[in-house]
């Protein structure tokens, strides 16, 4: 060491307390995003059906009107025809949101199929309200049905769902009757052959191929038009 040279001493920072990736950081989902999970499909194989839930913007306009069911069962008829790994089978619209329950070979059959779908929508219902953009608000919610309970349910959710709205908001729910913003015109698991239909539109939805959706459901009991999702059916 030189002479008269002194050893200099660095004195060390204090841990970072801020800034960086840290558990829990960044600004928290909310509304339509708030609870829809980001951590991959379920897995989806051939003989099992999945329930599907979509949601719209804000801006979009209500579902629930006859020029929307129109732009949709075009987009469900065609996604289904452009797949043979892929079919909607049973869907129902609420104001804000799509239920759908679909057929797929596997969970790549699933995302393909569901993002032709996707865009088929967007474009349909962009058309419509004459306006570009985004239409839906986050990546759809798919859950599998495994068991006959599971398919049951889903079904008298999808397909009723028009009715547990009316039970939340109050009003009357009446009885049969099949909304005509759903697949119920098609479906032939009504108990006591469901209601007349003379005036069926023309189907757009595919025919089940899984056993579960359809002959298994049926072990749980045939569906009535006057269940309320969510509570046990009548006998």
């Amino acid at each position: 060491m030189m002479r008269g040279a002194r050893q200099l001493r660095f004195r060390l920072s204090p841990p970072r307390t801020h800034g960086g990736r840290r558990a829990g950081a960044g600004r928290k989902p909310s509304g339509a995003r708030a609870g829809v999970s980001h951590h991959g499909r379920p897995a989806v194989t051939g003989s099992t059906p999945v329930d599907v839930t979509l949601r719209v913007l804000p801006h979009v306009w209500n579902l629930r009107s006859l020029r929307a069911l129109r732009v949709i069962e075009e987009a469900l008829e065609a996604a289904t025809a452009a797949r043979s790994t892929f079919r909607v089978v049973h869907f129902s619209l609420q104001g804000n949101h799509l239920h759908l329950i679909v057929e797929a070979e596997e969970a790549r059959a699933l995302s393909a199929g569901m993002q032709g779908l996707c865009i088929r929508l967007a474009k349909g219902l962009n058309r419509m309200m004459g306006r570009r953009g985004k239409v839906f608000a986050d990546r759809y919610h798919a859950r599998v049905l495994a068991t006959p309970s599971e398919v049951r349910n889903a079904l008298a959710y999808v397909l009723l769902n028009h009715r547990s709205h009316l039970a939340r908001m109050g009003k009357p729910v009446g009885h049969g009757g099949v909304d005509r913003f759903s697949s119920g015109w098609w479906f032939d698991g009504w108990r006591g052959g469901g209601p007349a239909m003379t005036t069926a539109p023309p189907k757009v939805t595919a025919a089940p191929r899984t056993w579960l959706l359809a002959t298994g459901w049926r072990r749980r009991g045939l569906l009535s038009p006057d269940e309320l999702p969510g509570r046990p059916p009548r006998r």
